[in-house]
């Protein structure tokens, strides 16, 4: 079932100027209800433009966004609900907090929902447990916490909205990989035991093997292809060709085939390459 969708939108930035540039071309795509799914692309493909399509922040000049199969631009419509529906976490979202502590900044969403104070408090206490922040982060400033610290509050303060759709603008960049391990996999719980749709932007091949269901390539503003991690990156080649990487496991992978190793190629984890390796050696070197 498609919780999002997005039917033959296209958007141009500065239309009518000498400066206009089409970001989006007839994208049509739809996001299923309780998966994680990557978005992934070269730089100016069209990514960051698409995610703030997804909860109004930007009006397609053609097509429709649909959420739960209603447009969400239409006339009469409530955008405000939406954007609770739809949350939207950008890149370096640490530069966006600003209240005098951590707990109201993370509750400064539920608050505007009008939740009570009793459900604002467990969403709260709930969600730095999700980002691994401990309780004892909440009383202080946010203006006190680590770079990545501050990275999980501002994540925390979109997930206590516990929004259907969770949508993610390179949330792991610039951390190390502790960083990124925690926050990708405070997203991977969130998502897991909140049944939520979350779409996530990143670079990182690796990270998209390791925490998507599915992926969706873009480029040129339009999408290239689409499906399972293992149906993507069996395709190398056209990848390469786009400009975007692979899973080091999978280049090593095909490293190995190159050199007359029969092993398999659509491989893209760590696990699945050790059980290949055990495979073509005939279990000699199981640990």
């Amino acid at each position: 079932m498609n919780k999002l969708e997005l039917k033959n939108v296209s958007y141009t930035y500065s239309a009518g100027t000498p400066f206009c540039k089409k970001a989006l071309d007839s994208v049509s795509l739809s996001f299923e209800k309780g998966q994680i799914i990557g978005l992934i692309g070269h730089t100016g493909c069209g990514k960051s433009t698409l995610v703030q399509l997804l909860n109004g922040l930007l009006t397609p000049d053609e097509g429709a966004v649909l959420l739960d199969g209603q447009d969400i631009n239409r006339k009469g419509g409530d955008l405000r609900s939406v954007r609770f529906r739809v949350g939207l976490v950008f890149q370096y979202p640490e530069y966006q907090l600003f209240e005098e502590t951590v707990y109201a900044d993370i509750a400064y969403g539920p608050k505007n929902m009008g939740l009570s104070k009793e459900e604002t408090d467990r969403r709260v206490r709930e969600t730095v447990q999700f980002v691994g922040l401990s309780e004892d982060c909440l009383s202080m400033s946010p203006f006190d916490l680590s770079g990545g610290q501050k990275r999980r509050a501002a994540v925390a303060g979109i997930m206590a909205m516990e929004p259907e759709v969770l949508v993610l603008d390179e949330p792991a960049a610039g951390l190390d990989p502790i960083g990124r391990e925690e926050i990708l996999g405070g997203i991977f719980s969130y998502q897991r035991k909140k049944k939520s749709t979350v779409i996530i932007v990143s670079h990182s091949m690796e990270d998209m093997a390791r925490y998507s269901d599915r992926l969706v390539v873009m480029n040129r503003g339009r999408v290239l292809m689409q499906g399972s991690c293992r149906e993507v990156f069996s395709r190398p080649e056209r990848l390469t060709e786009i400009g975007l990487d692979i899973p080091q496991i999978t280049r090593f992978m095909l490293a190995l085939r190159k050199r007359g190793i029969d092993v398999r190629t659509d491989i893209f984890t760590v696990e699945e390459a050790k059980d290949e390796i055990i495979r073509v050696s005939g279990g000699r070197h199981r640990a």
